[in-house]
């Protein structure tokens, strides 16, 4: 049997992993992982999506996957949080005061994830509720940001706003503000707000350290901007067809879509011809 020529599989979930709704073939990714293992490479699920709804989406297999969750500012191993890179809950309201000042519209989407909770308001519209609590299963709505918790971890703020501002956002929040923010998208209107320096990159790191496996051995497949760091670190790297054209100028190949089980075709060549 050769080897293959990884060792660490990284994939994003929404528009690479799952289809467009929201499902993946369980019998083929619990062969896959069964061959994987054998050739002794390790899963990871790179995502924008929280632990908690990652946990649930992967229930099956939580003894298989370890998690970089949140685009990156929490990492799960085993089960179990080994990392999280927060911001203060003075930085939330201070990010939301700005907000309401410069693009208020954004507000009556917004949803601030915690590592206990998620919150939103009351007033949000109904079809985001949906959404919020379709993605973030632990989420409790509220009357005002202020009612926050102080003994929560805050990791990121999701916004349904027009991303073409996400540049402006971050240098101006930036240019007043003693915690900074990083903005992305995962190639929606939604804008990601994460603690600067975090992506899914910084955390793949910590699991590849680790890991004892050298980048190089890493095939990592996405499909959107919250991805294009995870790709660069990668030796092997996937953009989705169904992708952004800016991922794909990254990426070194390109695997079919998410609609046409991409990820699983790749790795399965990969396999099949490590067993020739």
């Amino acid at each position: 049997m050769k080897q293959l020529p990884f060792k660490a599989v990284a994939v994003d979930v929404d528009g690479t992993f799952e289809n467009d709704k929201k499902e993946y073939d369980h019998e083929m990714f619990d062969e896959i992982l069964y061959r994987l293992h054998k050739h002794g490479a390790h899963f990871i699920i790179a995502s924008g999506r929280p632990a908690g709804r990652l946990h649930d989406d992967f229930i099956d297999f939580i003894d298989s996957v370890d998690f970089v969750a949140d685009n990156g500012a929490v990492l799960v191993r085993d089960g179990q949080i080994i990392r999280t890179t927060t911001f203060s809950k003075k930085c939330i309201l201070h990010l939301i005061d700005y907000l309401k000042q410069r693009y208020p519209g954004a507000v009556d989407t917004l949803l601030v994830s915690g590592v206990k909770h998620s919150y939103f308001l009351k007033s949000t519209p109904a079809e985001f509720k949906r959404g919020h609590h379709y993605f973030y299963p632990n989420s409790v709505e509220i009357d005002d940001f202020n009612q926050i918790p102080e003994d929560d971890q805050y990791t990121k703020i999701t916004v349904d706003y027009p991303s073409k501002v996400r540049r402006e956002l971050e240098y101006g929040f930036n240019s007043r503000s003693v915690e900074k923010i990083h903005v992305t998208t995962s190639g929606w209107n939604y804008m990601d707000i994460i603690p600067q320096g975090v992506n899914k990159a910084t955390g793949l790191k910590e699991f590849l350290a680790y890991l004892d496996v050298p980048r190089s051995e890493l095939i990592a497949f996405g499909d959107g901007e919250n991805d294009i760091e995870m790709l660069k670190l990668a030796g092997f790297s996937y953009a989705m067809e169904n992708g952004q054209d800016s991922v794909k100028k990254i990426a070194k190949f390109i695997a079919p879509s998410n609609n046409d089980n991409g990820v699983f075709k790749v790795l399965n060549k990969y396999l099949n011809e490590a067993n020739n």
